[in-house]
């Protein structure tokens, strides 16, 4: 009998002292951060891109299309000397009949034909730009528009993007734990919102140098946002 009570008091005792060590480690409240932050990154552009044609006038539509298409044979052989064809491509053929008002009979009247037939040309050597457009000037192109610079490959320089934007939201997230008195912070969750990278787009634009064919393509800029959710332990001091 001495001996079973002494067993269910030696229980008994276990029982205690365990509820006793898990009453002394309390559970620790954890919260959640949420922070957005971007990323950016310059980088060279290696492509240009734009828009060259030519806009003919006759009394006729033949004599509209023979003329057009005697310029536009000479533009498509200069094309071919600074770019791959297969990056070359019309992007607009218009022929249309013009009028004029004719006061005498207070009416609209033909006035012959017009046809515009423009290229969209992508070009890999920016050095050779310059000379492009004074060739095809040459050649008698009188539609040349829209310079714009880009990058054949943006992955690169997003990826950088996404670096910087993680890095900065791992800053904030951690200034915030720290504010709260939390212990470092842990990514649970990262999304993008917002990428802006260029394909044909230099930022201001591009300058012209002194000589009128030289440009100055200067650079791009890659952007990313994002939005990161972190969360963080309370310490036993809060």
């Amino acid at each position: 009998m001495l001996r079973k009570a002494l067993g269910l008091l030696i229980v008994t005792f276990i029982l205690a002292s365990a509820a006793g060590v898990y009453a002394a480690e309390p559970e620790t409240a954890s919260f959640t951060i949420k922070v957005q932050s971007s990323g950016d990154v310059r980088v060279t552009p290696d492509m240009a891109q734009m828009w060259i044609g030519v806009q003919t006038d006759a009394e006729t539509a033949s004599e509209a299309l023979a003329e057009n298409n005697r310029i536009v044979g000479r533009l498509t052989e200069i094309f071919v000397q600074y770019t791959r064809p297969e990056v070359v491509k019309t992007s607009e053929f218009n022929l249309y009949r013009r009028e004029r008002w004719d006061s005498e009979t207070q009416r609209s009247v033909p006035d012959g034909f017009t046809i515009r037939h423009v290229f969209e040309v992508a070009v890999f050597d920016l050095e050779k730009v310059a000379q492009l457009m004074d060739d095809i000037t040459a050649a008698g192109a009188n539609i040349i528009y829209g310079l714009q610079y880009g990058l054949q490959e943006p992955s690169t320089a997003r990826a950088e993007a996404y670096a910087n934007a993680v890095a900065k939201a791992k800053e904030q997230a951690q200034a915030l734990a720290e504010a709260a008195g939390g212990t470092t912070p842990v990514l649970e969750k990262l999304e993008e919102t917002y990428y802006y990278g260029p394909v044909y787009a230099a930022e201001g634009g591009a300058g012209v140098s002194e000589n009128a064919t030289a440009f100055m393509p200067g650079q791009l800029k890659v952007s990313v946002s994002i939005e990161a959710t972190f969360r963080s332990q309370l310490t036993v001091d809060n």
